[in-house]
């Protein structure tokens, strides 16, 4: 995202939702899981792939995905992840700002909105997603409320294959290798798509739902749309980071 003057940063976040940090939940040394709870919470309308922002410095702002949502008790969770685990110098803002917050802390999400072209299809007969750990708790959220299938892959580091695997039943949960993307792309060179849904007969009713690695969903697109003929209507794209920028 682009820095904004300080004044006009605070104004930006003056709009928001008063939230407490009620429980901060580690499952692994990558994703950590932040309660919160705001009565500015209570009565939204949540459905998945909704982001909020947080302002992590006087001047910047990032986006996460929550995981759940009870507007009735006015909470909501988000599943972070850390890509640079163990540093205590030099880490990103975003990841910098979330290693300082505790218990009690006060803190103003925006409230949950989803972008126009990137919201859960009405006439979904089924999801098949990719994406990489940033994306763990957006495909958790959409697992959790859809009643069609989810299946699809994603990319994690080695060590973090069980904790995803368990937030994702269904998804293949594949070891990362050098370079983001190679692994998922490998995957549907394989014939890992016409597995996970893109081959049986119900094949026309599975929308396609790609996030993370921006340049990763870029070549995902391509290869989905010429090897299985999927509309443009068909394939969703949200990136949550790029390689060369310092944060969306």
């Amino acid at each position: 995202m682009p820095r904004f003057p300080a004044l006009v940063a605070r104004a930006f976040e003056s709009r928001g939702v008063p939230c407490t940090v009620e429980k901060i939940e580690d499952l692994s040394p990558s994703f950590r899981r932040l309660h919160l709870r705001g009565e500015g919470l209570r009565g939204h309308v949540w459905t998945p792939c909704q982001v909020t922002s947080f302002r992590v410095t006087p001047t910047e702002f990032r986006h996460y995905t929550p995981d759940a949502f009870d507007a009735e008790q006015g909470t909501m969770s988000i599943l972070f992840y850390r890509h640079h685990t163990g540093a205590e110098a030099g880490l990103p803002p975003g990841e910098a700002w979330l290693s300082r917050l505790e218990t009690g802390d006060r803190v103003i999400p925006s409230l949950p909105a989803c972008a126009r072209g990137f919201r859960p299809a009405a006439d979904a007969g089924g999801y098949l997603v990719f994406g990489d750990g940033t994306t763990v708790g957006l495909w958790h959220s959409l697992i959790q409320w859809t009643g069609v299938p989810v299946t699809g892959a994603v990319e994690v580091p080695e060590g973090e294959r069980e904790p995803a695997g368990e937030l994702l039943p269904g998804l293949e949960v594949l070891p990362e290798r050098e370079r983001p993307g190679e692994a998922l792309l490998a995957w549907v060179e394989a014939g890992g798509a016409e597995a996970a849904g893109l081959g049986g007969e119900r094949a026309g009713a599975y929308r396609a739902y790609l996030s993370g690695h921006g340049q990763t969903i870029q070549r995902l697109r391509t290869l989905l749309r010429e090897r299985h003929g999927l509309s443009r209507a068909a394939v969703s794209t949200q990136p949550y980071w790029a390689t060369g920028k310092a944060g969306l």
